[in-house]
Parts: C-alpha cells; structure tokens; sequence
C-alpha cells in the first residue's frame, strides 16, 4: 500500500454533528441547514460548506427525503473550476457508515452539487432512528479529494450545529377592556428578541404582533395565548407559528381573535372588565460551532485523533499495537470492574499512564494482590474510553454528556493530559444550555482554568441568566452563581 512521507495532506474530511436534530421539526421544505465553512488546503485552498435538507422539496410527494449537498463558496481561492472527488457519509455512533455515496464533478465558484435522494426520512427520523439519532445527533462526514484512489493523509475537521428549544412566559392585564382604545402596546423585549403586541379593533377586537428585532439565530416563533378566566383556568385561545425571516419584511401579524363568546361570557372571561392573559413564547435557534466559520469560532479541534500533526507512520503502528493488546486481553494481569463489567488491562501500562494506579499496585494496597481494581462510580463507556486514551493516546468520537463523564475520569486518576484535552473539548463545546454543567464541574474539581473561561463565555451571553439551567444553578450552587454576578457588576 501506497504512503506519503512528506506530511502533507492529500484532502481533508469533514465531520459534521446536528444536535437536538428532533428540534428541526419547523423547517419547511427547501429550507436548508448549511454547515459551517472549510478550507481545503490540498484543494487550491478552496472554501466549502454542506447543505442539508431534511425534507428535500423534490421529492415531497415521495414521503420525503434527505438531501446532502456540498458547495465550493464564492468568495475562495483556486481556480475558476476544480475537478473533486467527493464521498458523502452518514455515520452511527460507533464512527462505521450507515450510507455512502461517492461522486466526481467539477466545481466553479458558487457551484452546489449532491444527492437530493440521499436518503429516506422515514429511515431517519422513524424505521432506523436510533441507528441515524444517537442522542438525537445526526453526524454527517464529507470527504475530499482531487486525484485517484482516496487519500492516505487526510486533514481532519470537525464542526456542530446545534437545535436549541426556548420558552418565555409574561401576564398581560388589559383593565377596561370594553372601552380601551384600539393601539395599545405591551412591549416584550429580552436579550435575544423585541417586540410589541398590539390591542387593534378593526370589525373586532383583535391581537397583533409588530416585530422590532432579534437575534440572528432566532429562526422560528411560536406564540401560544392562554386566558385566566374568573376560576383562575387557563384556556388555550390560539397559537400561531411565524418564520423570523416573515416577521422581518415588517407590518403586523395576527395572533388572535377575540371572538363573541368571549364577549358573551363575560363573568367568565372578563371579570371585572379585566382581560388577564397568559402569553407563551416558544423559539427555535440554530447555533453553530468549530471550523472557521463567519461567526469567528475558534479553528477547529479534531477529538477523534490526537491534537497537533498527524503521527508519523512507526508511531502508529506502535499506537495500533497497543490498541490491538488492549482490545484482545493479551497477557492482561488485572481487570477494571465497574458494576456491570470487567475491562481487562495491564498494570505496567496503567502504572506509566496514572500515578493513582502506580500508586495502588506499588505500595501495599489491596489491588496489588487482588487482580482487579473496583471502580464502580464510572460507567462502562467513561471507562471504556479512559483505557483507550490510556493505550493510544486519542479519543473517538467524543460528545458532551462523555465529556463531562471523562474529564471527571481523569482527574480522579490523574491522567493529566487526558484531563486537559477534556478541558479543551469542553472549552470548544461551550452555548448557552451547557455554561452552567461545565462551571459546576469545573469549580468541583478546582479547576481554575477552566472556570475563568465559562465565567468569561457566561458574561459574554447574557442569553444564559433567562434559561432553566441558571435558575437551577441559583438555587443550588448560590456561591458559583454570585460570583458571576459580581464580575458583571463589577
């Protein structure tokens, strides 16, 4: 088998996570998810992105499919036209392709080619969810080159696009609501969106919306109206679900009606002349994460192999060697037991990695003798990958929720730089739902580093003091959530 030994890469792989993908459920057909953009710097340093559409608008009236595409941007290097081969994947959680498809074409600047039918939606989102969503992560993997034969030497990058769910709630109390003049205002506004219901009479009383503004990755509405009746019930009278992109081209927008029952029961509904309503917002962001992309975000890490250059061609084999030994229990002398399974392991091997298990099989501790080691406060997969990281020095196919497991792994063991590139993957991970999971992790096990840098994100989003998690992190760690408020004050 063919090897370069220059160090160069002969394309580049594009790693491509959707989050919370069952949040997607407003987007129409022919509306697309683009990824966040890569260079190819063995293309020309050409510029790309992928397109996903998760209801293809061809072919609607088959029962719907995904389409991928992949777009060479405008505004790149490199010729005019460039000649790429280009292979499409869907990955399970295990890394190995559920779908694989592989093309040729020829790309100018602003071209977009791909596969409209690329797969059913049906087999993602139902017959095969758990296979396509792990966690509810859609991971798609682009691959890409310009000569034949696929590359040995292949750059990494790795990008996340994540579906965030939002909910708001305010009382609005119209007195003298049979004489109030038509025009009056209740104004909303928040850090991430503003603007006005509107009271309007026009052959009746009615309820507008009259967008201002909001945040860029504010894509999709949904006002839910709720009246208080004299009981203190809350009957639903109406929701309605608007586009932002809608809401931006201006005028006002209706929400409801206020119909002749309303009127006609009015001891009920109007008690007093009081009209007491319940307004609920429901808004969907987009928000994305890793590669260069237009947002500024930090340049991409890759977690699936080990940070910096690729290794070199002997120490692969090493790492493929050790792996091979740990995989197959080959002469292990000790055992890892969690309470549902054993990983067999070798103790000079643990001992050179963590001074914890050097500690216990070198001085007179009970693991010296007993053949295993008990830690059962780690799950299986935490584990699992801590041994691995142990044997190769890498990580696969790392998430969020593992993060958090294993960075908590390596610190009780003292694996420090398994803990530090935990830290960084935690670091990269960082929006606005997970500040709080990772300060409190990071003030548990005294890590000032990373502390600083979720306290500096968390001043820096001022979206994080309206969600569930800080309420939550106010009620049960008031120390971590003052000191934030102070440096804001401050």
């Amino acid at each position: 088998m063919a090897t370069r030994d220059d160090g160069k890469s002969e394309g580049c792989t594009f790693r491509w996570k959707i989050e919370n993908i069952h949040h997607s459920w407003w987007m129409s057909a022919d509306q697309e998810l683009e990824s966040p953009k890569f260079t190819a710097d063995a293309l020309q340093g050409t510029k790309w992105s992928l397109w996903l559409f998760l209801i293809d608008g061809d072919y609607v009236d088959y029962g719907g499919y995904v389409g991928i595409y992949l777009q060479r941007e405008n505004n790149c290097f490199g010729e005019n036209t460039i000649e790429v081969n280009y292979e499409f994947a869907i990955l399970d959680k295990n890394g190995s392709f559920l779908r694989v498809e592989n093309r040729k074409d020829s790309f100018s600047k602003g071209d977009i080619r791909g596969f409209p039918r690329y797969v059913t939606r049906k087999e993602v989102f139902f017959t095969k969810r758990e296979s396509f969503l792990p966690e509810e992560t859609l991971t798609v993997q682009c691959k890409l080159w310009n000569k034949e034969g696929k590359p040995v030497n292949s750059k990494p990058f790795h990008a996340r696009t994540m579906f965030s769910e939002n909910r708001r709630y305010f009382i609005w109390q119209i007195d003298a609501f049979s004489t109030v003049e038509p025009g009056l205002r209740k104004k909303f506004k928040d850090n991430l969106f503003n603007f006005h219901l509107v009271l309007n009479e026009n052959l009746r009383k009615k309820l507008d919306i009259d967008f201002i503004s909001c945040h860029d990755n504010i894509k999709y509405i949904a006002i839910n109206t709720y009246i208080l009746d004299s009981t203190e019930t809350m009957e639903n009278w109406g929701n309605k679900g608007y586009f932002v992109d809608d809401l931006k081209e201006g005028g006002l927008f209706p929400v409801f009606l206020f119909t002749n029952e309303l009127i006609s029961k009015r001891e009920l509904y109007l008690p007093h002349d009081v009209l007491s309503l319940q307004i609920g917002f429901i808004y969907w962001t987009i928000d994305h994460f890793g590669c260069n992309d237009e947002s500024g975000n930090l340049a991409n890490k890759d977690f699936d192999l080990n940070d910096g250059e690729e290794k070199s061609e002997k120490t692969a084999v090493l790492i493929d060697d050790l792996k091979s030994m740990f995989c197959n229990a080959i002469l292990s002398d000790t055992e890892l037991r969690t309470s549902t399974k054993g990983f067999p392991a070798h103790k000079n091997i643990l001992c050179a990695r963590s001074p914890v298990f050097k500690r216990m099989f070198c001085d007179d501790m009970k693991e010296k003798n007993s053949g295993h080691v008990d830690i059962i406060d780690l799950e299986d997969d935490t584990v699992h990958r801590m041994l691995l990281y142990i044997y190769t020095d890498s990580l696969e196919d790392l998430q969020f929720e593992s993060g958090l497991k294993l960075y908590a792994a390596a610190d009780k063991y003292e694996i420090l730089s398994l803990r530090n590139m935990c830290s960084t993957f935690l670091k990269d991970s960082l929006c606005p739902n997970r500040a709080c999971d990772v300060l409190i992790l990071a003030d548990m096990h005294h890590d000032d580093n990373l502390k600083s840098s979720v306290q500096s994100y968390i001043l820096e989003h001022d979206e994080v003091f309206s969600l569930a998690e800080w309420k939550h992190l106010m009620n049960n760690n008031l120390k971590l959530a003052a000191d934030i408020m102070y440096k804001k004050l401050a």
